[in-house]
């Protein structure tokens, strides 16, 4: 016998209505979502307005010397420009840090002239507004004595002044410190004021990684030929702010001016010592390394790569030029390629995933006096135990190469 039982239609309970689904209450609320966004994002923008004008003032030196800057430009009349296309000669626009005269005293330089800022300040509200920012050095200040030169050359694509917190604390411990603007390979404003754009040939661009080591070690052979004709020329024709040592010249440079700053050091008999910041190589030192002492300075360790990509070639070329006799390799946790530079020091969100985690003022803090001490004892003779203890100062450096 089957039991059958009788299926009751569900129905609502008194007083409660069903939920009526519908386009226009669906429209109404996308719409208030996109209100709260375009809300939220006005009022970032406004606030990054704000704070991209606020005065910035670069982190005071640690040298006892007050700080002059002058700049100057120099053409070489026995060199066609490689990145220009009507044959004009190769011009550059030079700037020199370096210890002052006890006392000096004069107009504040400024961090980019008026007529530059504009070329770079090319990000808008997200970015620092570079008129903003005050620096430590006096214009064309008298200089104090005959100071050793250390040449720094800027990333690709940037002007020298954006090194400009390294360049100063070097130039108060009595370095000069000879910065070049690589025309055609960044926007150049000149003293004189005239403009020289970047060019296509001035960059590196390529569809494999062979093409773009090609490219970039065409670029990275014409700033070394750069740095060799202003280290020949100051030498033999001193700055009007007088002459310089270069018996004992350092090259200190970033991403691609730190490829540059390798390739110079290779190729100059007077080389005391080579700094590269976080600069994949790209011209014969990879192959030979460095007899003159050098310190590779990266950022944070621990990238992972294929066999056969691109990092993992500039992994075994730093490889090479880290068994040279007397290289140093370290990396600083916490940072990113472009902390080397001042960007950790200065308003800037479109920049923000690029100098990584850690504090710009204690990024700062760590490279200019690992970097300093590294000069002082390969052009100042200071004891090694300097650089030691230098390195050993900050928990965030730790030693790479080889034999770790």
């Amino acid at each position: 016998m089957s039991t059958f039982k009788s299926v009751v239609p569900l129905r609502r309970a008194p007083g409660l209505r069903m939920p009526r689904w519908s386009w226009s209450g669906v429209l109404r609320g996308i719409g208030r979502v996109l209100v709260g966004l375009l809300a939220g994002i006005l009022i970032f923008v406004g606030f990054s307005a704000v704070m991209r004008v606020q005065s910035r003032t670069l982190p005071a030196v640690t040298g006892a010397a007050a700080v002059g800057r002058t700049e100057l430009a120099l053409t070489d009349a026995a060199r066609a420009d490689p990145f220009a296309s009507d044959g004009r000669t190769r011009e550059l626009a030079v700037w020199i840090w370096y210890p002052a005269t006890e006392g000096a005293s004069g107009v504040a330089a400024p961090y980019l002239p008026p007529a530059w800022a504009p070329l770079v300040n090319n990000l808008g509200p997200l970015s620092q507004d570079l008129t903003a920012v005050h620096t430590n050095s006096i214009a064309n200040a008298p200089l104090d004595g005959r100071p050793p030169v250390v040449v720094l050359m800027p990333g690709l694509g940037a002007p020298i002044a954006s090194y400009s917190a390294l360049a100063e604390d070097l130039a108060s411990h009595g370095y000069a410190v000879v910065g070049i603007n690589h025309t055609g390979s960044a926007d150049v404003v000149f003293p004189d004021g005239h403009i020289v754009p970047a060019t296509p040939s001035g960059g590196v661009t390529g569809m494999t990684v062979d093409d773009w080591y090609a490219s970039a070690e065409r670029v990275t052979n014409v700033w070394q030929a750069d740095a060799d004709f202003v280290v020949r020329t100051l030498a033999a024709n001193p700055p009007a702010i007088g002459a310089l040592d270069f018996a004992r010249v350092a090259y200190v440079g970033h991403s691609s001016g730190g490829a540059a700053a390798f390739e110079a050091c290779r190729q100059d008999v007077n080389c005391a010592g080579a700094v590269n910041l976080d600069g994949t190589l790209w011209t014969e030192v990879r192959h030979t390394g460095l007899e003159a002492p050098s310190l590779l300075l990266q950022k944070a360790a621990g990238e992972v790569c294929a066999p056969d990509s691109f990092c993992s070639r500039a992994a075994e070329d730093f490889a090479t030029v880290g068994r040279s006799p007397d290289a140093q390799w370290f990396a600083i946790a916490g940072s990113q390629h472009q902390s080397f530079s001042d960007a950790g020091l200065l308003w800037g969100p479109a920049t923000a995933s690029l100098i990584g985690p850690i504090e710009g003022e204690r990024m700062s803090e760590i490279t200019r006096d690992v970097v300093r001490s590294f000069l002082d004892v390969h052009v100042l003779d200071a004891p090694a135990a300097a650089f030691t203890a230098a390195t050993a100062r900050y928990a965030e450096v730790s030693a790479q190469g080889p034999a770790h």
